[in-house]
């Protein structure tokens, strides 16, 4: 099982041609049904999706990057129906190539990205909406991962996040060939290939959810990897004989990829980093910067 490492590039130019099959973007931008997202609490609103982030709504940024790739031609936003009105004046400033719908979101995440994805025959990608960070260059190499797999997830090398955001708190999942982040970025040829979602049936994070990778893995597998005894790509292969499809680890060099607005401390974080991008000709300043903006 190959690993498709990629260093997201600057030099991606939105716009530039593109010759494959239409994607849908699939961004999940729900809450949990039961509990009140503090960043939101906060700023006053309902949902996280909504919370000012660099002047613009935080799904905003991540709606904006889609549009404008040549690759996608549909949005599907998966939301609660209580912030469609707060999404429609987002998507009414959106580029007009392309389709954007709102999509209610379901009870489980399986089941809204399913829900998401009605309707459609052809390649998708899969986001979340506090993926503010996302760049051009890694759509095309998600993209470019299902040329030999059924469907293909990013993660980020621990190096690669701390360089980016020196204070990232989230865990890391250690293989045998390193600790890796999730990017919360998948992409599956088809709608068929999205069958790889069900291991997250029942809730709960790819890395925190016991059942999940047990069903996945099986049980010898799952004791493998909590010893580190598997790669990543190594760990990937047993889970595509597992499912019965050929997935991909696609690893982005670009940390920033890893990088998902959870509260006020990766809010600082994210607005930073988007300042750093703004002002290329001053990166060689940003590690600084970047520090001095997160206290």
């Amino acid at each position: 099982m190959d690993t498709l490492t990629h260093a997201a590039s600057a030099a991606h130019v939105a716009g530039q041609k593109y010759a494959g099959p239409p994607v849908r973007m699939i961004v999940l931008a729900g809450r949990h049904p039961r509990e009140t997202d503090a960043l939101a609490r906060r700023f006053g609103m309902s949902h996280k999706c909504l919370v000012p982030l660099d002047g613009r709504p935080l799904v905003a940024h991540v709606l904006q990057t889609a549009a404008i790739h040549p690759a996608v031609e549909s949005l599907a936003i998966s939301v609660e129906r209580e912030a469609f009105e707060g999404l429609f004046d987002v998507l009414s400033q959106l580029p007009g190539r392309g389709i954007a719908k709102l999509v209610e979101a379901r009870e489980n995440l399986v089941d809204s990205v399913l829900a998401a994805a009605q309707d459609w025959d052809g390649p998708l990608l899969v986001t979340t909406a506090d993926h503010a960070l996302l760049t051009p260059a890694s759509i095309d190499v998600m993209i470019a991962a299902l040329d030999s797999s059924d469907a293909a997830f990013a993660m980020a090398p621990r190096d690669a996040v701390l360089t980016a955001h020196p204070q990232h708190a989230h865990p890391f999942l250690e293989f045998a060939d390193g600790a890796y982040a999730s990017c919360n970025l998948y992409a599956a040829a088809d709608p068929e290939a999205l069958r790889a979602v069900e291991v997250f049936r029942g809730g709960g994070r790819f890395a925190g959810n016991a059942l999940g990778v047990l069903r996945a893995f099986g049980f010898v597998n799952l004791i493998m990897l909590r010893l580190r005894a598997s790669s990543l790509s190594d760990a990937t292969e047993r889970v595509s004989r597992r499912i019965g499809q050929r997935l991909k680890p696609v690893v982005m060099l670009d940390g920033s990829q890893a990088l998902d607005v959870d509260d006020d401390h990766t809010h600082a974080a994210a607005e930073a980093l988007l300042t750093l991008r703004c002002e290329p000709a001053r990166t060689s300043s940003g590690p600084d910067r970047l520090h001095r903006a997160l206290g």
